[in-house]
């Protein structure tokens, strides 16, 4: 039989475990709203692949979930209320079974995602730079693809009109070529002309068009950080 002194001790270590926890959740709640409501003032810039506005959703979410489940369960374990440990019982099953879920159905739906994703690339793909501002989210994040798995398009450079090829899809031969590239940003974080692609831009700087598609190299990316 497990003495008292025992499960006092698992008791204040399952509520020191769940106040790490509603502090964490708090502290993301927080930042998520700071965000939305004063994003100018806003000091760390967003990840490259990820907007500020969408950033803050993740956070306020997240943290929101947390705060829950560690409310719950300090408050259940403090005061041994079953409703309250039910309910931390219930929000850790469903959080379980939304990630058992997601895995079944990734690697059963796997092929489907896959040309749905694809689809969708190729739409963003062929109306480039067309002030469409429902994609320049995604613009932004298929060009940070681009530029860091070393890819063009989604099968391939073909995916690109050639007037129409990005920067991303380039690979500077030094650094110089790369603050040239850099520079044809305009405001909106879209890129403007190309140096690579332009007549007086210097010949010994030489730009070559990354031959893998998108498609190769995120599938090749995946594997290697399953």
């Amino acid at each position: 039989m497990v003495s008292h002194g025992c499960l006092s001790l698992i008791k204040y270590f399952l509520f020191l475990f769940n106040l790490l926890f509603f502090s964490l959740g708090t502290l993301l709640l927080s930042l998520g709203l700071w965000i939305v409501f004063d994003e100018i003032s806003f000091f760390m810039p967003a990840p490259s692949s990820l907007s500020l506005s969408v950033l803050s959703y993740f956070l306020a979410i997240g943290g929101t979930v947390t705060m829950a489940v560690g409310f719950f369960g300090c408050l259940g374990t403090l005061k041994e209320v079953k409703c309250m440990l039910g309910m931390y019982f219930f929000l850790l099953t469903i959080l379980l079974a939304i990630q058992t879920v997601g895995g079944v159905l990734f690697f059963t739906q796997k092929a489907a995602f896959e040309d749905k994703l694809g689809e969708h690339v190729l739409e963003i793909i062929t109306s480039f730079r067309s002030n469409n501002s429902r994609l320049n989210h995604f613009e932004k994040t298929l060009e940070y693809i681009q530029k860091e798995v070393n890819c063009c398009g989604w099968n391939g450079p073909k995916d690109w009109r050639e007037d129409m090829v990005p920067c991303s899809c380039y690979q500077p031969a030094n650094k110089t070529v790369f603050d040239q590239i850099n520079q044809g940003m305009n405001n909106n974080g879209s890129q403007m002309a190309c140096p690579c692609q332009s007549l007086s831009f210097p010949q010994n700087y030489t730009c070559n068009i990354y031959k893998q598609g998108c498609k190769e190299g995120i599938k090749e990316w995946f594997e290697q950080n399953m």
